[in-house]
């Protein structure tokens, strides 16, 4: 929740309108999201360091997985972005079910090596002018980049041993909820964040929240 004060000798409620938009009416697309998060990242797990390390990654199926990331404990981290609830309804295939298909073709990856040439190489290649290679190619500048990280965390010997998924729209359906819901109860390592955009007075918000899992799964 996010609510303006005021302050003088007591905290007030400052009279400042405050009312939720839509991505589609701001004429935002999925891929403007998917941006904003491969370069914001930090801003939706505060807690914890997330490495990107991919963005748009073809599996065999000719699929496509919008962004990847490697967590503080080696794990692969897939990351499915929506605009709002009427794009997850209009799917053929449920968000969940594709996230889980992704994210066991990523079980499939056993080495930091393999991780580079099939994900991280191409990915710093496409976006060669936010790294400073100095020389390098985009195979050795990703090779060290994702060798420091694990070392940093010590997280060579942990590497891939799970996958987690990470399912963000600015709404999501109850049928959705309930399935996810019903994952984490399972064990699987799957959250959904929402981020939904706010008007507030003159400027533009947004407030990021974790959906699932709750403090309670039964919440």
């Amino acid at each position: 929740m996010i609510i303006p004060i005021k302050t003088d000798a007591n905290i007030t409620v400052d009279e400042i309108d405050i009312t939720e938009t839509s991505f589609k009416s701001l004429n935002l697309k999925e891929s403007h999201i998917e941006e904003f998060i491969r370069t914001n990242i930090e801003l939706l797990l505060t807690d914890e360091s997330l490495l990107i390390i991919g963005s748009q990654v073809t599996n065999s199926e000719k699929g496509r997985s919008d962004l990847t990331a490697i967590d503080e404990n080696g794990n692969l981290v897939l990351i499915e972005i929506k605009r709002d609830v009427e794009d997850i309804k209009a799917r053929k295939e449920e968000l969940e079910f594709q996230a889980i298909r992704y994210a066991a073709g990523y079980a499939k990856i056993k080495t930091p090596e393999e991780l580079v040439d099939k994900i991280f190489a191409p990915y710093v290649k496409s976006y060669e002018h936010e790294f400073d290679l100095g020389g390098l190619t985009p195979h050795e500048k990703a090779t060290r980049i994702l060798e420091s990280f694990l070392e940093k965390n010590n997280a060579m010997k942990t590497f891939n041993k799970k996958q987690r998924i990470i399912l963000i729209a600015s709404s999501f359906d109850r049928q959705t909820e309930s399935a996810v819901a019903w994952l984490i109860a399972n064990h699987v390592d799957i959250s959904c964040f929402t981020l939904k955009p706010l008007k507030v007075g003159g400027g533009l918000f947004l407030e990021i929240n974790r959906l699932l899992p709750p403090q309670l799964l039964e919440d």
